[in-house]
């Protein structure tokens, strides 16, 4: 009996020791594991508090930058519009004021980078048990609002330039017909000298406009633009050969001045009747890019405002 008792007393103590062990380690593993996503919002409360202020100072920036890239849009368009309907200073005001944004965007955006970047905790090893999953997913989403506003600028400059090209080919086009008309001038006074020398002007604005052409046709489709020039330049000539006729002859009507007047009236009637032709091809310059770029702005502005849009956590989320 004495030794039945002293085993039993041993097994007990053997039993106590192993659940003691297994308790042991428990707890032990227990505290190895870091606080996961949302399991202990308590032990993240703390630098929650203090990120989320961090977070709502830098969406505030965000929503200003919003602002201003909302209005670029609106300048972006005004300045289509405008060239479209050859109003050159318009156009101009608006990509003065579209510069303006896009200076001020630029500066925000570096600011809030910065911010980003000095937010505490986040992108650390501790992150995952200091920060809830709430704080860190929106500073991911506020981090990826910034990064779609980092194309606007040279979205920006790729409609100004556009836009650059619109104008000078419409103030190209201008001087050539002032040119002509100056010359036609000088030919009804019988001035004929004074007139072939004025056409050298709009033969000098038809060659700089089909270099400009030449430039815009990588992005623009220029068949209007071709037979715009093309017949332009045709009644040009004709207007000098009717010139030089009329000056060889000393004002005088033979047969080289009357095949002259000819030509030159076959050249006139195949000239545009109106500047309807004039609009479409400022409309083609716009769709060669500027389109794209004033829908590329907008989309930055879209994905700003959705990234935005999210609720904010509350601190220990």
């Amino acid at each position: 009996m004495p030794q039945i008792r002293q085993f039993l007393l041993a097994l007990a103590w053997l039993v106590a020791v192993i659940l003691i062990a297994l308790g042991a380690a428990g707890l032990v593993a227990g505290m190895d594991v870091p606080a996961t996503a949302g399991s202990r919002p308590w032990l993240t409360a703390k630098d929650d508090v203090v990120v989320t202020a961090q977070l709502d100072a830098i969406a505030a920036d965000l929503e200003v930058v919003a602002d201003r890239l909302d209005a670029l849009g609106i300048q972006g368009r005004g300045a289509l519009s405008a060239l479209v309907a050859s109003d050159p200073a318009t156009a101009a005001a608006a990509l003065d004021e579209g510069d303006r944004l896009v200076s001020e965007i630029g500066s925000r955006a570096a600011k809030i980078a910065t911010a980003l970047e000095d937010v505490p905790v986040v992108g650390t090893e501790e992150a995952g048990y200091r920060l809830g999953p709430a704080v860190r997913d929106r500073h991911a989403r506020l981090a990826a609002a910034l990064a779609s506003t980092r194309g606007v600028e040279a979205s920006w400059l790729q409609l100004a330039s556009g836009s650059a090209a619109a104008t000078r080919l419409s103030n190209l086009l201008a001087d050539h017909d002032e040119a002509v008309l100056a010359a036609a001038e000088q030919g009804r006074d019988a001035e004929y000298e004074a007139a072939l020398t004025i056409l050298d002007d709009a033969d000098t604005a038809i060659a700089d406009a089909r270099r400009l052409r030449n430039a815009l046709a990588r992005t623009v489709e220029v068949v209007t633009l071709d037979e715009w020039l093309d017949r332009s330049a045709r009644y040009d000539a004709a207007l000098r050969d009717l010139y030089a006729a009329l000056d060889d002859s000393g004002g005088r009507i033979n047969n080289a001045v009357r095949q002259a007047m000819t030509e030159e009236r076959k050249a006139k009637d195949r000239l545009p009747p109106d500047t309807r032709g004039l609009v479409l091809i400022m409309a083609e310059i716009g769709r060669g890019g500027m389109n794209g770029a004033v829908i590329a702005i907008e989309e930055a502005r879209g994905q700003l405002s959705a990234a935005l849009a999210e609720p904010a956590p509350s601190a220990g989320t």
